[in-house]
């Protein structure tokens, strides 16, 4: 439906930031994986505007070069423009150097890069409103117990939007007003336009107030309605360190509840740390300490934790992934066991089946159906085969000082304890590695191979 509505989203990024004491710019803070500003351009790109106007500021350069990295292979791309506010003097004045872009389309959204909590659902429900009912500017709002610094939703007696008061300058009864401006907002161009042209610089910091806008729309016979959130806690913006992470407190809580209610145990959600891209499936239990982070994957029946951190990995139905494990860029298939403490890089590829177990890690490497790689051992770019058993202090010796090397191991294997594999070699299926050997040769299948020094006895002087 938006596509045909000729709609920019206008994302406000210029502001210092002062309160976060930090030579980050406040929007490229980081929230559960993703900064401030990138959960903002997402949840705006997923309405489908014909363009997504970005405006910076304090230090332009580096939030639009993060953000041309973060959104270089995404297919709204090319709909992002960046323009750079010269003026640090508030969202009115963004939006007043900003309008040439923006007169180019008949609707704008606009709103604030550092407020990363909107549901996408809730934007969506908000632009539809908008083109529904028709207004000058649709405001979102929301109902505070505590409205402290907001401003105040003014209405009329019919109900109708008269005007956003500012707490430092309301009176008493206006300062009782419970509902508040989000900061979000859907303006016809054409009214935004002319409202903008006057504003005039309030408050102690000389500030064009965007807020304003809405008594010049009013003034000029327009009209202003509301959209009022179900859940405040969307319309928060993050000033501090201590906002961020009340703001992490708020998202992590979504997703908990949202997996419970689909039929995932959560032992702990308060001690339980799951991002939004994350998928878990029915039945899976999950210990406290777990954190699942970016486009991880988890099946059904899976026993996650207690402590530990899977990310960018899929975990596939019937697994166990033990106390203190650490999983990146990798793949567990069915039924396999990972930990205590085990470590799998990015590449890994284990079971179905398989173990690896305490103090193990795996780089780069295949572990086929039912082996195992039990404690202490180190394999990495290796293809090893099914059924193989690796002793206690195994490594491959992969990286020459120049190069990467593999290993080949074939199925039925078995490798004993303290053995080095010195990369590239091939072990053939069957074979037997004696404990303590360095094999620097091809094993052909089902020979032994011993590769150690004789024992020597000699006596004591």
């Amino acid at each position: 439906m938006l596509e045909n509505k000729n709609f920019a989203a206008v994302i406000l990024a210029a502001g210092l930031g002062t309160r976060m004491r930090s030579g980050l710019p406040k929007v490229l803070h980081c929230l559960g994986g993703m900064s401030l500003i990138e959960r903002v351009v997402r949840k705006a790109a997923a309405q489908s505007p014909e363009k997504i106007i970005i405006i910076t500021g304090h230090k332009a350069e580096m939030v639009e070069a993060e953000l041309t990295v973060k959104f270089e292979k995404e297919p709204f791309r090319d709909k992002i423009i960046f323009i750079r506010q010269k003026l640090l003097k508030g969202s009115g004045r963004a939006v007043q150097e900003a309008l040439p872009l923006i007169k180019k389309h008949a609707h704008a959204l606009v709103i604030c890069g550092d407020a990363p909590l909107f549901r996408g659902a809730t934007i969506k429900k908000m632009v539809s409103a908008y083109f529904k009912g028709g207004p000058d500017c649709l405001v979102m709002t929301a109902e505070l117990p505590a409205p402290g610094s907001y401003g105040r939703i003014k209405r009329g007696h019919d109900g109708s939007v008269r005007a956003i008061i500012e707490a430092d300058g309301a009176s008493e009864s206006e300062l009782a007003i419970k509902e508040v401006n989000s900061g979000t907002y859907i303006f016809s161009v054409k009214a935004l336009a002319a409202a903008v042209k006057n504003l005039e610089r309030k408050g102690s910091k000389g500030e064009y107030y965007l807020t304003d806008a809405l008594e010049n729309i009013l003034s000029a016979g327009g009209t202003v309605s509301a959209f009022r959130l179900q859940d405040p806690s969307e319309m928060a913006g993050i000033n501090s360190r201590q906002g961020l992470a009340e703001a992490y407190i708020t998202l992590n809580a979504r997703k908990n509840s949202e997996l419970m209610a689909s039929g995932v145990t959560i032992v702990d959600p308060a001690n339980t740390y799951i991002e939004e891209s994350v998928k878990v499936g029915r039945d899976t239990v999950i210990y406290p300490g777990v954190f699942l982070r970016g486009r991880s994957v988890v099946g059904k029946d899976c026993r996650l934790g207690p402590y530990g951190i899977i990310e960018d990995s899929i975990i596939e139905n019937g697994c166990e992934i033990k106390f203190g494990c650490c999983l990146y860029q990798c793949r567990v298939r069915a039924l396999s066991v990972v930990g205590p403490v085990s470590h799998l890089r990015p590449a890994s590829d284990i079971g179905p089946g398989a173990k690896v177990g305490n103090f193990s890690e795996i780089k780069k490497s295949r572990i086929g159906r039912g082996s195992k790689v039990p404690h202490l051992s180190y394999v990495g770019d290796t293809v090893m085969g099914e059924k193989v058993n690796v002793g206690a202090g195994t490594i491959t010796c992969n990286y020459d000082g120049k190069n990467k090397n593999k290993t080949v191991i074939g199925d039925g294997v078995f490798i004993g304890s303290n053995t080095n594999l010195v990369a590239p070699v091939k072990i053939g299926a069957g074979a037997l590695i004696a404990a303590g050997s360095t094999i620097t040769e091809n094993v052909p299948p089902g020979k032994i191979a011993f590769a150690r020094a004789r024992q020597v006895l000699k006596d004591k002087r």
